[in-house]
């Protein structure tokens, strides 16, 4: 099950869902990783958890996004997951 959301623009990030693994896996990429991947990091495990998912891979292609929009990326990119025949 797997679902995407967002945009290769500027100030927006591109999310990738798969919801078809076994634990929690994070991949962020971008430029400004070394000063923000943490708060990245933190934004993606957020949604995962306000949305009770225990199992994701997740992978952040960012583009200056805020932590708010990386959030909602994340939590339509997991809804699409969901809608698309999955289960937690």
């Amino acid at each position: 099950m797997k679902g995407i959301c967002g945009n290769e623009k500027a100030s927006d990030a591109l999310v990738s869902v798969d919801l078809d693994v076994t634990g929690i896996s994070i991949e962020i990429k971008s430029k400004l990783k070394k000063m923000f991947g943490n708060y990245m990091e933190k934004a993606v495990r957020e949604s995962l958890n306000e949305l009770n998912i225990e199992n994701a891979s997740v992978i952040v292609e960012d583009f200056g996004a805020l932590d708010f929009v990386i959030k909602g990326r994340t939590k339509t990119a997991i809804e699409r997951a969901l809608k698309n025949g999955g289960k937690n």
